[in-house]
């Protein structure tokens, strides 16, 4: 045995089991992050009801328009992501929201708001990604202000009577969506 190698050998126990326990408590906190129970804002549309603007395209409407529309579609269960072009995690969910809505439209709303983006941009992002689902344009930042967004994408998950269940801040798994989905069928 070579000097020092006990000592050396008695070190690295420690110091393995120590990188261990924090690698351990990272994934704990990452997968906390990814699974922890949504936020829940308090917001509630208030106004005259006003149509839903058409599918498939970009609408510019203020935030009193947004809230009409949220008034208008009650009755019907209601997702309202808010995504920007640039947003990685945007890409991402898009092609579950447009599954989402082709499967679930005869009783439910998806209603995009492209925020703190350019309109050509959120165009160009609806083409890519071929989405039919109705899109408002947020370019004051109004609407993001009023539900109280602190990142990108969020999602809010309004009831068929127009009550907030659930805000989702960052991107949706199918897992996520799917038991959104569920949640809103019963």
């Amino acid at each position: 045995m070579e000097p020092g190698t006990a000592s050396n050998a008695g070190h690295q126990g420690p110091r393995t089991r120590t990188k261990l326990v924090t690698l351990v408590l990272l994934l704990a906190v990452a997968g906390y992050a990814v699974t922890r129970p949504s936020t829940t804002v308090s917001f509630e549309a208030t106004g005259p009801a006003l149509s839903t603007p058409p599918a498939g395209q970009l609408t510019a409407l203020s935030a009193d328009q947004f809230e009409g529309v949220l008034v208008g579609l009650r009755g019907k269960a209601v997702i309202v992501n808010v995504w920007a072009s640039w947003c990685a995690p945007c890409r991402t969910e898009t092609p579950l929201l447009e599954r989402a809505w082709r499967a679930n439209s005869d009783h439910m709303t998806i209603l995009g708001v492209a925020s703190k983006d350019v309109s050509s941009g959120s165009r160009a992002f609806i083409k890519e990604f071929g989405v039919t689902f109705p899109n408002i344009f947020d370019g004051t930042g109004e609407i993001r202000s009023r539900l109280g967004l602190r990142g990108f994408p969020a999602t809010y998950v309004f009831d068929i009577n127009g009550t907030l269940r659930t805000t989702i801040i960052g991107g949706l798994t199918e897992q996520r969506l799917a038991a959104v989905l569920n949640d809103l069928r019963s």
